[in-house]
């Protein structure tokens, strides 16, 4: 496969080199018979001047015995015909006979009438005439050699490249064969350092990907199993003649469970889907916000709010639903896991806007804040999965949040519990400046 390629490109750089050696040797051949057609009638001219100049009063029967003589002394081949010396064409023999020169190209030779006299000059035969209108072996030759020559660089140009080559196609082999682990190690001078690179990212990304489904269908499957084993331990209850009142109700709470993951499962996988679109909207977002909070009231204790923005009532774009969905899921973390102070800051800075969500808890270590916002990971001890949830809340939360182009970030609280912010770019408006 090497040889074919290098055969493929070798042919396509020598095919190219010859077409541009014959185009530019075309036109520089061109040039040089332009130059040398001037110095040639120049030199010719010049000749035939100091010939005539020679003949002088000589009479015609000496002039050829004259030319003999002369001929030692000029650059070129100098003879004396009469004008019928060659065959030539009506048109150059008419020229001829004007007193215009001459040009035999297939015997280098030129022709110029002498004034007044059935005579002319003859000058050559030139064999650089000949020379320019045919390629001689030399020429071949040295064509040849140049060609055979480019096989060198070539080579190595293609060696390198097709060493990396290999690599990436050995590594998408084993990609391919289920090994997400394979990674390609180019440099960076490496023609294919960019394709490397994107290889890598892509190899990162479906790696990362069957991590999470397979987390994914592990969770779901555990989350599954707990919920229907006390279904069919009702049922058995039921059966064996249990009070089947306490034992519907406990159904239909297992059932709720089942439905409650079955909505979390179905909306991530929506937001995870490249088509969705948020419905961004201009949003009156204090007295929407306080709605929401009242619905979080626990034992009286009801979530604080503060609206820091500058604005008595601002208007900020959002996907009402969706934006929802998200401080939904942070307001019933926070209730159930930290406690009874939750505390609500909005502000606005720069075009960007955010949102403090604010606990007394225990707060959320640093080391396990960003595992949290992946799909299915829940904190063991103080906020862990026997307190309820299926740990897909912050993840829906991350990925409404980069759906309206911004960030879930997990900080400490002032109060030192858990500070889930929520951050997203969007101009404010007042609703009374409408």
């Amino acid at each position: 496969m090497m040889r074919q390629v290098f055969i493929r490109f070798y042919l396509t750089v020598v095919l190219c080199f010859l077409v541009s050696s014959l185009l530019i040797g075309g036109l520089y051949k061109q040039m040089i018979e332009r130059t040398n057609q001037r110095y040639l009638s120049d030199m010719f001219l010049s000749t035939v001047s100091l010939i005539e100049k020679e003949l002088g009063d000589l009479p015609q029967s000496m002039w050829h015995d004259e030319a003999s003589r002369l001929r030692g002394k000029l650059p070129v081949p100098v003879d004396i015909e009469s004008l019928d010396a060659y065959v030539l064409s009506q048109e150059n023999q008419e020229s001829l006979e004007r007193g215009d020169i001459i040009l035999l190209k297939d015997r280098g030779l030129y022709l110029h009438r002498i004034h007044q006299t059935k005579q002319m000059v003859v000058l050559g035969p030139i064999p650089f005439l000949q020379s320019l209108d045919g390629i001689s072996w030399p020429d071949i030759l040295a064509l040849v050699l140049m060609c055979l020559a480019l096989g060198i660089p070539t080579w190595l140009w293609l060696r390198p490249f097709w060493r990396d080559l290999i690599q990436v196609i050995r590594q998408s082999r084993r990609l391919g064969a289920g090994d997400f682990s394979v990674r390609v190690n180019l440099e960076d001078s490496s023609p294919l350092a960019a394709l490397g690179s994107n290889f890598n990212r892509m190899a990162h990304d479906v790696e990362e990907l069957t991590a999470s489904r397979r987390a994914m269908i592990d969770a779901v499957s555990h989350d599954l199993r707990t919920p229907l084993a006390r279904l069919r331990y009702r049922l058995e209850a039921i059966k064996a003649g249990a009070n089947s009142q306490s034992q519907v109700e406990g159904i239909e709470r297992d059932l709720g469970q089942i439905d409650q993951l079955i909505d979390e499962w179905l909306t991530m996988s929506s937001l995870d889907s490249p088509q969705l679109r948020m419905e961004v909207q201009p949003l009156e977002i204090v007295p929407w916000l306080q709605r929401l909070l009242g619905e979080y009231t626990l034992d009286g204790a009801e979530p604080t709010f503060e609206n820091t923005t500058g604005q008595e009532s601002p208007l900020l774009d959002v996907d009402s639903y969706y934006f929802g969905r998200a401080v939904g899921n942070l307001l019933s973390n926070a209730r159930r896991y930290g406690g009874k102070q939750i505390h609500v800051t909005l502000l606005w800075q720069d075009g960007t806007a955010t949102l403090h969500i604010d606990d007394n808890g225990d707060g959320i270590p640093v080391e396990d804040r960003a595992r949290l916002l992946q799909p299915f990971t829940r904190l063991e001890g103080s906020r862990n999965k026997a307190t309820g949830g299926f740990g897909l809340g912050l993840a829906i939360v991350a990925m409404i949040m980069r759906g309206h182009g911004g960030a879930v970030s997990i900080l400490d609280a002032p109060s030192g519990g858990a500070r889930l912010s929520l951050t997203w770019p969007t101009p404010m408006r007042s609703v009374d400046s409408l």
